[in-house]
């Protein structure tokens, strides 16, 4: 009986980690930002920007840049081509108004970051 007890008990251990392995990978696997190539088929209107949280983002360019430096360039890839794919005219009737607000910004912002001149010596 005791013998019992303790396979059941190693049993159980195992599956708690088990599970516990596979809820850790499956939401490393939503925080990992997809690859392109970005078109109007694959930006949906529902989640315009994959599995990156925008809302912290705020609404002005400003909030936005900062916002924006905290991100990996591989996020930071993917928004252009996602924000490419928003901001065409022929697309932006499917997005939400404030989806084109931050993918104006984020643009703005992104172009004046690749211009801007190095340090001055």
């Amino acid at each position: 009986m005791k013998l019992k007890s303790h396979l059941i008990g190693i049993a159980a251990m195992g599956l708690l980690a088990a599970l516990t392995s596979a809820d850790a990978l499956a939401q490393r696997a939503n925080n990992v930002p997809s690859a392109g190539p970005w078109t109007a088929n694959n930006v949906t209107a529902t989640r315009p920007f994959g599995s990156i949280d925008v809302s912290r983002a705020g609404s002005s360019a400003e909030s936005v840049r900062t916002w924006s430096q905290g991100r990996s360039a591989t996020e930071r890839a993917e928004l252009t081509g996602r924000c490419d794919v928003i901001t065409t005219p022929a697309n932006s009737g499917r997005y939400r108004p404030g989806d084109l607000q931050f993918c104006r910004n984020y643009m703005m912002v992104g172009s004046a970051r690749q211009i801007s001149p190095g340090p001055t010596r």
